[in-house]
C-alpha cells in the first residue's frame, strides 16, 4: 500500500475522533492554519504580534492578518500590555481554548490507539523514525 493511503487512513481515524466531539460541525470554519496559530499562541502564553510572527516564521503583517481573522471568529482577544499600553497582547478566548483542548484530546486518543496496535519494540522503532523525519524537516528549514 502506498504511504499516501496509510496517511489517508490515519487522517480518517483522526477525523472520526474529532466528530465524536462534534468538532467538525461546530468549528468547521477553523482552518489548519488557524489551528497552528492557536497552538503557537497557547504555547507562548500571551505573546505580542511580533513575538507570534517570529515564532511562526511569518511577516508581522501576515501574523496581524491572521490575528484579525481569529478575533473575528471569537477565538482570540487582544489587550493592552500592562507594561506598555502601545503593545498589544494576544489571549485565547474560551472558544479558542476549547479548540486546543479538543485537538489535544484527539491527538492523545490517536497515539493511544497506535500504542494499542504496536508492541513496545515496534513503538520504539516508530518513535525513532518520527524523530529522524522531524530532524530532517528541521534541517530543511535552516
Amino acid at each position: 500500500m502506498e504511504i499516501s493511503k496509510f496517511l489517508e487512513k490515519m487522517d480518517h481515524y483522526y477525523q472520526k475522533n474529532l466528530k465524536e466531539h462534534e468538532f467538525l460541525e461546530e468549528y468547521s470554519d477553523i482552518t489548519y492554519n488557524i489551528f497552528l496559530y492557536l497552538r503557537k499562541i497557547n504555547s507562548l502564553g500571551n505573546p505580542t504580534i511580533s513575538e507570534l510572527a517570529k515564532a511562526m516564521e511569518v511577516s508581522k503583517p501576515s501574523a496581524s492578518n491572521m490575528v484579525s481573522k481569529m478575533v473575528d471568529k471569537g477565538l482570540l482577544k487582544t489587550k493592552a500590555s500592562p507594561k506598555d499600553g502601545r503593545v498589544c497582547l494576544l489571549e485565547l478566548t474560551d472558544k479558542g481554548k476549547r479548540v486546543i483542548e479538543i485537538e489535544s484530546w484527539a491527538d492523545m486518543k490517536f497515539f493511544e490507539k497506535i500504542r494499542e496496535i504496536l508492541d513496545e519494540e515496534e513503538f520504539e522503532v516508530l518513535e525513532r523514525i518520527f524523530e529522524k523525519i522531524a530532524s530532517g524537516l528541521e534541517e530543511e528549514k535552516a
